[in-house]
């Protein structure tokens, strides 16, 4: 099994890095004008949302409890109406101007009535109205224009005389009601362009970083591929980039609403009612501590999710690409309490997870509830002493429950938000690796090759140990040169060092005189043609997989197949060349696989040829075929030959046997033979076995 320790975590950095926020901004500035318009319409989007309760507030207080009431024997106060000997009447907004203590003393001493009065002007009525309260003089009082009525009379007066009465109450709440649905619509059509406009540019972001990921993916050298396993680079390019867009699109978006809303929220709770708001505010002490407890409880228990998830993919990756050995060696059980053991760790940390969510959301939800229960405890004693109207206190309860709605947001906030910055940081990471295999600056472009080949004293190891070891050998042009050896002396890493995959550190590799890192990349390898022995076909069609990216017609990729024999399978097929080919060709033998490999080198027409073991896993009623097109295949070309099987490469002009990383032996195959050494001893041994 592989390390774990190759997908373990790493520590999370922080939940937000302004460097890593700056740093994103490169990548999102040419999207920016999309960006500030939807911020623009976010601003709209929440300003129309603190509105909301201001317009309950209006449609109460303005239109639908529109009350007064009397206040008897007290000295007179700018703002009241006289309706008698040292009798006045109040509105609710002369009531709020007055003190709260004063109100109570009077309420107290019988000197402010306790009922509530409805109240209008005669020239706020028409004629049916000012009939009516002619003909119910003993339901309503009149003091010159001011026309008033206890609210408990009204059960009096039958419903088309209150609907007459109260015509421009109800006009007035018909009105607000308009005002409320265009402002609704607004605040839709806001919402609507926001969220257009932020997930349009950030799927534009997105797009514009998977293509560097990707970009930077094809520069690196393959010792980077070595370090690093494929899973964890795709979730790069994948659900990395996603993590960053998610942040940028929703959380970003999110809080800058919420702390709008806030300040917004704070500043109108404060006008409306000093004191109501600082009540409400009193709960904002233990909201503090619970959000700090949670961050650093959640930071923790995250990076511990993360880690037992990170080994989890591990091993289910692990399990499901090699279930032919699994299967074949009967291991499914033992695997399978492998993968329970892991499984429950990662099911033991997420429970821990939900624990601490199902603590800090009730803990917001009763902080809150108490925010809203001292409102209502306070606000509604202010009602009934008339200091604060109905229509504020529904408007405050509407704005505490805004208030903490940002905080109970905050879980979902503070996880995608951690799990962005993370993420950033894994994708510069990757972009910051320097790709140590490129072309030099003012690079030669190979024209007229030759095809000659020389290695001077190449030193090259992957890791500590020395896999080649001063190793120095010329091909001439048009020579097919043969390297044998034992697995691991270090045949398949030549082939590596002469297309530059990995880099030898010391001595020099050329071709035709001129070393390889003076050559540009796309030109060095545009003349080389490998036909590696694991064969890597590409989902598609079989032309395509001949093709890899050549503008060749149909009519060139069927002459190629034809000519090294591959035609011979591919014409059984139902779709012929148009046969779909599934992911890395499993349904393809090894001979056939290994046929349309020679029909793609030849396609890319290379100077030099270069087969790894390319026939050593060749069924026998194919072999035939594929030795008659190699034979076409190296017809005046330079080939570098590496073969286990040395049968195959009898005909070669010269033979190297490597071994330990060393050239050990040159010859043909009757010098070696007759040599008896280390070539001799394989050769024997081969014999052998095939007998």
């Amino acid at each position: 099994m592989i390390g774990r320790h190759r997908f373990e975590e790493g520590e999370i950095g922080k939940v937000f890095d302004l460097k890593i926020v700056a740093r994103l901004f490169t990548f999102i500035r040419p999207y920016l004008k999309y960006l500030i318009g939807a911020t623009l319409f976010l601003i709209i989007a929440a300003g129309v949302d603190i509105l909301y309760p201001y317009i309950t507030k209006i449609a109460i207080d303005d239109y639908i409890i529109k009350s007064g009431r009397k206040i008897v024997g007290v000295e007179e106060l700018e703002g009241l109406f006289p309706i008698g000997k040292n009798t006045y009447f109040a509105d609710q907004r002369t009531m709020k101007k007055i003190d709260i203590s004063k109100l109570r003393r009077w309420e107290k001493e019988g000197n402010l009535s306790k009922e509530r009065y409805y109240y209008t002007t005669l020239d706020k009525l028409n004629n049916r109205g000012k009939a009516i309260i002619s003909a119910h003089p003993e339901l309503f009082e009149r003091h010159d224009s001011l026309i008033i009525i206890p609210y408990s009379s009204f059960k009096k007066l039958k419903k088309p005389e209150i609907a007459v009465l109260r015509e421009k109450d109800i006009f007035g709440v018909v009105r607000i009601v308009v005002i409320f649905f265009i402002v609704l619509f607004i605040g839709g059509l806001a919402n609507y362009t926001q969220i257009y406009l932020s997930q349009f540019a950030g799927q534009l972001f997105m797009h514009s970083l998977r293509m560097k990921i990707f970009k930077k993916l094809q520069r690196l050298d393959l010792k980077f591929f070595d370090r690093n396993p494929v899973g964890r680079l795709v979730t790069r390019a994948t659900n990395d980039v996603e993590a960053v867009n998610e942040a940028f699109t929703q959380v970003f978006a999110r809080l800058l609403k919420d702390f709008l809303l806030f300040i917004g929220i704070v500043v109108i709770m404060l006008t409306m009612n000093l004191r109501l708001a600082l009540i409400s505010f009193a709960v904002i002490p233990p909201l503090v501590f619970m959000t700090v407890y949670f961050r650093i409880k959640a930071r923790e228990i995250y990076r511990k999710v993360r880690i037992k998830l990170a080994r989890l993919n591990a091993t289910l990756q692990e399990n499901l690409s090699g279930i032919r050995v699994i299967k074949i060696f009967n291991k499914e059980k033992d695997n399978l309490k492998k993968f329970d053991v892991i499984n429950e760790e990662y099911l033991k940390i997420n429970l821990r997870q939900v624990l601490l969510m199902s603590f800090f959301r009730p803990s917001i939800e009763i902080i809150s509830s108490l925010g809203i229960g001292l409102v209502l405890y306070y606000g509604g004693g202010a009602v009934l002493g008339a200091q604060v109207s109905l229509g504020v206190l529904v408007a405050f309860l509407s704005y505490v429950e805004m208030f903490f709605r940002p905080i109970r947001q905050l879980t979902e906030s503070y996880t995608l938000l951690q799990s962005a910055m993370a993420s950033s940081e894994r994708i510069f990471l990757l972009l910051d690796q320097e790709a140590k295999i490129e072309s030099q600056e003012g690079g030669i472009e190979l024209k007229d090759v030759r095809g000659e080949i020389e290695f001077r004293n190449v030193w090259f190891r992957y890791e500590k140990d020395w896999v080649l070891k001063d190793v120095s050998f010329k091909v001439a042009p048009g020579e097919k040169v043969a390297i044998v050896g034992p697995t691991g002396a270090g045949k398949t890493s030549i082939i590596n060092l002469i297309s530059r995959l990995y880099e030898n550190e010391k001595g020099s590799i050329l071709i035709d005189g001129i070393d390889i890192r003076q050559i540009k990349l796309s030109s060095l390898r545009s003349q080389l043609g490998i036909v590696p022995q694991d064969v890597f076909l590409f989902s598609g069609d079989i032309k395509s997989n001949i093709r890899l990216g050549l503008r060749l017609e149909d009519k060139r990729v069927k002459e190629i197949a034809s000519y090294i024999n591959a035609d011979r399978f591919i014409d059984r097929f139902p779709n012929k060349y148009d046969e779909n080919v599934a992911e890395r060709g499993v349904t393809f033998s090894s001979g056939e696989r290994q046929l349309l490999s020679f029909a793609r080198a030849l396609a890319f027409e290379p100077r030099i040829l270069i087969l790894d073991e390319a026939t050593a896993s060749i069924d026998t009623e194919t072999e035939r075929l594929i030795q008659d097109g190699l034979q076409k295949l190296l017809l005046g070309r330079t080939a570098i030959i590496i073969a286990h099987r040395l049968s195959t490469i009898k005909e070669a002009d010269r033979i190297y046997v490597i071994h330990q990383g060393e050239i050990k032996e040159t010859g043909t195959h009757e010098e070696l033979i007759k040599a008896g050494g280390i070539y001799y001893a394989l050769y024997q041994l081969q014999s052998l076995s095939n007998g």
